[in-house]
């Protein structure tokens, strides 16, 4: 692999390296744009690193370079006024990169573990990409749960178009015995009480019917108003400038925590420095020791007081400042947790506008019905009326009694009508069975790829969790830290010692280091593939046999692990490793 940068952070002189597959170290003195090699190569791993962010602030344009395999991927940025203007080509693009790609004092679940935090499941759910998956389960859950819904109802209508069917059948085979029985009346006006009897029948029946369907849709439309005032109030207390101000609010304080945990971070190396260094020079006064333990120079024994005074001055005042900033951590995490309760709340209320819309659609379309219904029984009305008119003139009502069989016969007749009319707006039972058919069919294919996402849902919660418990007790016995690790089943980060569970923050931070990039490790071999692994080895507070153990682990990721190493002048070497056995 070779890698090329030219005005990105730091480095303002172009600067080419050829690394070998392995673990390659990177030596170079303070300030010489060590952290800045390692942001611009993390940066063709994801776009979430910004133009702005990578371009040194002095110049117009600069470059990152990385040929491998064959292959060049780059990111060019040039400067015009105050806008950035980028050509790119990226190897991958997945914001996980930060998390998995690069071990420094700006990883969040380095500076969580630092911090003593035991809750490691947003880091889980982060870079399995669990969220996706669990929404688009709850996605086929509605849909699967509205296809159910759909069945039953066509269930329903199954029933009831067989049920019409025998009923139908029914009247029929009784209209045939009264008309046979009417055949042989010797009644001679009967068809002209017939006519007349079943025309104001028809024609009471159409008035009827139109009537109840004015009926329905009246209430119809009402519930219809009611759902459009719903969804018109919800939606005035949902808008997109509040989301996004919320969402700006986050990325502000996410971008202070940041600042804050690295300050913090920092401040906590130079507590321990100090603490060390008073504690030799008070032995140096407890001795009255007459030369410097540091460069071997004559000292006044008294003088080690005077210096006992200003360390312990200073060692207060960070002491003081690193409480301060702790405070400040946890007020911005009240603030973050107050703006990420908002969030989802907008997203509840989103949720609810999308039901009441899917409501007011299936309104809408009863409505279209409806109203379809009523114009063609007002048609059929109007032609009757017109008919009956036509024909009134040939008609002469007889001055008799009614006839009751053929006053039962249009009865029945008027009743087959309705059921007719009801059969044909639910469905013949064939057309139906077909239906549901499909429904069953498209069911049973959401069933199957539900189970399947419940499933990978399931690996991707167990799956770090497991390796990590391997990966972790195997690295630990090797680093001679006489603790053992494991995630719970809250996602809590459990260390025990001889059985008995330790409080995080009471572990060196070289235990503490060392189970964060266990966790990253296991992480990248459950869930994401990296071309190659940064390391930032300054805030590593390990000696060099241990640190040649974390080498030797770290070798077996993936092909290429780059370390960035202080030293006083710059120089790339390929460390030499041990084969692992896989842990």
């Amino acid at each position: 692999m070779i890698v090329r940068v030219y005005n990105m952070g730091g480095i303002t002189e172009p600067l080419e390296l050829s690394l070998e597959k392995g673990v390659n170290v990177y030596k170079a003195p303070n300030s010489y744009g060590k952290t800045s090699l390692s942001k611009s190569m993390l940066s063709l791993l994801t776009s979430s690193l910004k133009p702005e962010d990578l371009l040194n602030a002095f110049a117009d344009s600069g470059y990152v370079e990385i040929e491998m395999n064959g292959k060049t991927y780059y990111r060019r940025i040039k400067r015009i006024k105050d806008r950035f203007t980028e050509d790119s080509k990226l190897i991958i693009n997945d914001d996980r990169a930060l998390l998995l790609s690069y071990f420094s004092p700006e990883n969040k679940l380095l500076n969580q573990i630092l911090a003593g935090e035991e809750n490691v499941e947003w880091f889980i759910s982060a870079t399995s990409k669990i969220a996706e998956i669990r929404a688009r389960k709850d996605e086929l859950d509605s849909k699967l749960e509205q296809l159910k819904k759909e069945m039953e109802n066509l269930d329903k209508k199954y029933e009831e178009a067989i049920d019409l069917q025998t009923k139908i059948r029914q009247l029929d085979s009784e209209i045939s015995k009264l008309e046979t029985e009417k055949e042989n009346s010797k009644v001679l006006n009967k068809a002209t009480i017939t006519i007349t009897t079943t025309r104001n029948n028809k024609l009471y029946d159409l008035q009827e019917r139109i009537e109840s369907r004015k009926r329905d849709l009246k209430d119809v439309q009402l519930r219809l108003d009611k759902i459009e005032q719903e969804i018109k109030q919800k939606e005035s207390m949902v808008s997109s400038e509040i989301r996004e101000s919320y969402e700006a609010q986050l990325s502000q304080i996410n971008q202070e925590l940041q600042s804050k945990a690295s300050l913090r971070n920092n401040l906590d190396i130079e507590i321990k420095l100090l603490e060390k260094v008073l504690d030799q020079i008070k032995e140096s006064e407890k001795q009255q020791l007459s030369t410097c333990y540091v460069c071997g120079s004559h000292v006044e024994p008294s003088t080690w007081r005077v210096r006992v005074d200003v360390i312990s001055s200073e060692l207060n005042e960070k002491k003081n400042n690193y409480t301060s900033i702790k405070n400040e951590i946890a007020e911005l995490d009240q603030k973050k947790a107050e703006i990420e309760k908002r969030l989802k709340d907008l997203d509840q209320m989103e949720n609810d506008i999308r039901k009441l819309k899917m409501v007011r659609e299936e309104l809408q379309d009863k409505i279209a019905n409806i109203s379809g219904q009523i114009s063609d029984l007002e048609r059929q009305k109007r032609e009757m009326e017109e008919r009956f008119n036509r024909s009134s003139a040939e008609v002469v009502m007889p001055i008799e009694s009614k006839d009751p069989i053929l006053e039962r016969i249009e009865e029945l007749k008027k009743k087959k009508e309705n059921y007719e009319y009801e059969l044909m707006s639910i469905g013949i039972p064939n057309s139906i069975l077909e239906k549901l058919d499909e429904k069953k069919k498209e069911i049973e294919g959401l069933q199957e790829e539900v189970e399947s996402l419940q499933k990978e849902y399931i690996r991707r919660l167990t799956a770090a969790r497991d390796e990590f418990v391997r990966a972790s007790n195997y690295l630990l016995r090797q680093l001679d830290f006489n603790i053992e690790a494991k995630i719970d089943e809250k996602y809590r980060l459990v260390v025990m010692r001889k059985g008995a569970e330790l409080d995080l923050k009471k572990l060196s931070s070289s235990e503490r280091t060392t189970l964060a990039l266990i966790l990253i490790v296991t992480a990248m071999k459950s869930y994401f593939k990296t071309p190659f692994f940064l390391v930032d080895e300054s805030f590593m507070t390990f000696d060099q046999k241990r640190f040649g153990i974390l080498t030797n682990y770290l070798s077996g990721i993936t092909e290429y692990i780059i370390i960035t190493k202080s030293d006083e002048r710059a120089e790339i070497t390929k460390e030499t490793t041990v084969p692992q056995v896989s842990s």
